[in-house]
């Protein structure tokens, strides 16, 4: 997703606010880690491979050399010295076999300018990159593509929920994790054109700035841009699984948010083929329905949907994913509520940014009362589609099921401005700024854009509640064979509903209620929840659905299960 930036700071807010401004700039973080690669990791044998990209525009700028050094703990397992000849600078390491510790543990990878002469002091550390590093032979591996939803706009390396997930994967099998990230904030789902006549190969062909060491993973996918599209990134990270021998166990993916135009699509429906959310959907998201031109292509102002209008959906996302070495499962990640009308007070001032005037400016700020309720609805369209992706690729699968849309299981109440909210509400707090300021302007065509694409974002918070609820899903859990943590339970539901009338839900074990003790969290699937210690519930839905309703059950013993209902509720 290019940023509910857009949503409130860009075009609702009119601006940054002065604390954002590029003369602001923080520097205690620089030199800063922008990417640390280890190559075994876990390692079955022999030594661990590194390299370590430094970045610091500033230090190449004066000619600074920089000294960096990974510890694990009190202990340094690597270090030297860097001449920063350009903003961002390359060393490589290699740790010994015998210094690698026998299970996972945690390392630190920190770079300071280093000292000019011998009298002069160094200076300061910067910011920290965290990872953990192991001994192993059969690590799950991970890659992740997408937007910036799974890129994680704001957050440092440590906190996406891709990585979140691939550690507790890790964990829970016993056999480490190696992750790889080919995400970028901004990416469409597909863009037709681009390569030409959908030439994933050629993608390969293709360099990209935010990706300076040019492996297809984006160092700089913090600085949106539109491209390399989502099947652009898959065919990256099977080139890449070819290259080093290896197969993939499982590909978090998302995408179709910026193919509609997060803001002028989605909030207000003035980008053309944006009008009716339905229809928009059912073409970006599912593949179905693209007119022979695209009627967006010739908008004066930044929109995804100039080069992602039409092209293929999700559910040929799910199956490339599946097609790569290793042959993956796939995680689709569910949408969450990024704004919502639980969003109060929303703060919308404008909508007046460069090419939008005219009749489109007056239907922009008429629409404007209705964005909430626009991204509601577009939460609830997206992740229905990406069931129905999932559902098809499995129905057409020859070796059985492997795709799973997972719900982070968020409501209403999470998004931006709401009372529980779980998303980043200004563009200067989250961990991932101080890059933005010198990279943005560096590498971004929409500065302002760039720096505050955080807004609307899930925070720290937000992206631990998807890797937990992920953890929570029952296919995951079935296809790494990860224990149960509670009753093969039954969660029951009618098959429709009456909008404004009581709909019950109930959930049995063996034809039965539950065992006493448990604690009761229903998600509806209208963005709603409700905590109960009864095992049966009733809930009215105020539209129409469809509704896949959830439940989480909680033991005495504090843990969880996940029970789903087997098809939507359709509330009419």
């Amino acid at each position: 997703m290019v940023g509910t930036v857009a949503v409130l700071l860009g075009q609702l807010l009119g601006g940054l606010p002065a604390a954002a401004q590029p003369s602001s700039l923080p520097g205690s973080a620089f030199p800063l880690v922008l990417d640390v690669d280890m190559t075994p990791n876990p390692v079955c044998s022999g030594p661990v491979h590194g390299r370590v990209e430094v970045y610091d525009p500033a230090a190449a700028k004066a000619g600074d050399t920089v000294e960096w050094r990974v510890r694990a703990g009190a202990k340094q397992l690597a270090g030297g010295r860097l001449a920063m000849t350009d903003s961002v600078g390359t060393a490589k390491f290699r740790i010994p076999f015998d210094r690698v510790p026998a299970t996972e543990t945690a390392v630190q990878i920190d770079a300071r300018i280093a000292a000019s002469s011998g009298d002069e002091a160094p200076g300061r550390y910067g910011k920290v990159w965290r990872d953990t590093i192991r001994r192993g032979c059969n690590p799950v591996r991970v890659a992740s593509v997408g937007d910036s939803v799974v890129w994680g706009q704001g957050l440092d390396h440590d906190q996406k929920f891709p990585y979140l997930t691939g550690q507790a994967l890790g964990r829970e099998t016993g056999r480490g994790v190696q992750h790889m990230d080919y995400s970028i904030s901004g990416a469409v789902l597909d863009a037709p054109e681009l390569p030409a006549h959908n030439d994933d190969a050629a993608c390969l062909r293709r360099t990209e700035k935010q990706d300076p060491d040019g492996d297809g993973e984006m160092e700089f996918g913090e600085v949106t841009q539109q491209m390399p599209d989502v099947f652009c990134q898959l065919e990256k990270a099977g080139a890449q699984a070819r290259a080093g021998g290896y197969g993939l166990d499982l590909v978090v993916i998302n995408g179709c948010i910026n193919d509609l135009d997060p803001f002028f699509g989605i909030g207000v429906g003035i980008t053309p083929g944006s009008e009716s959310l339905p229809e928009a959907v059912k073409r970006e998201c599912s593949g179905v329905g693209a007119a022979a031109e695209n009627p967006a292509k010739d908008v004066p102002y930044f929109s995804g949907a100039k080069v992602g209008y039409g092209g293929r959906g999700m559910r040929a996302a799910i199956e490339k994913a599946h097609s790569l070495p290793g042959h993956p499962k796939v995680l689709v990640a569910d949408f969450y509520y990024a704004l919502s009308r639980s969003s109060s007070p929303l703060p919308v001032k404008r909508c007046s940014v460069p090419g939008v005037t005219g009749k489109r400016l007056a239907s922009c700020r008429g629409a404007l009362g209705k964005v909430a309720e626009r991204y509601e609805q577009y939460t609830q369209l997206a992740n229905a589609a990406y069931r129905q992706a999932a559902t098809a690729a499995n129905h057409a699968s020859p070796d059985g099921p492997y795709a799973t849309a997972g719900d982070g299981l968020f409501t209403v109440d999470n998004a931006v401005l709401s009372p529980d909210s779980k998303v980043w509400a200004t563009p200067v707090t989250d961990p991932a700024f101080p890059l933005r300021t010198r990279a943005c302007p560096e590498l971004s065509a929409t500065r302002l854009q760039c720096l505050s694409a955080a807004v609307g974002h899930p925070d720290i918070a937000g992206a631990r509640q998807y890797a937990d609820s992920f953890l929570l899903n029952p296919s995951l859990r079935e296809w790494f064979r990860l224990p149960r943590q509670g009753p093969r339970a039954e969660l029951k539901a009618p098959k429709q509903a009456q909008v404004g009338s009581e709909a019950p839900l109930s959930v049995t074990v063996d034809g039965k209620a539950p065992a006493a003790g448990y604690r009761y969290h229903w998600y509806f699937g209208d963005g709603t929840q409700q905590e109960t210690d009864k095992a049966a519930v009733t809930h009215t839905y105020d539209h129409q659905g469809p509704w896949l309703p959830r439940l989480v059950m909680t033991g005495r013993d504090g843990k969880k299960v996940l029970v789903e209902t087997p098809r939507a509720l359709i509330a009419d």
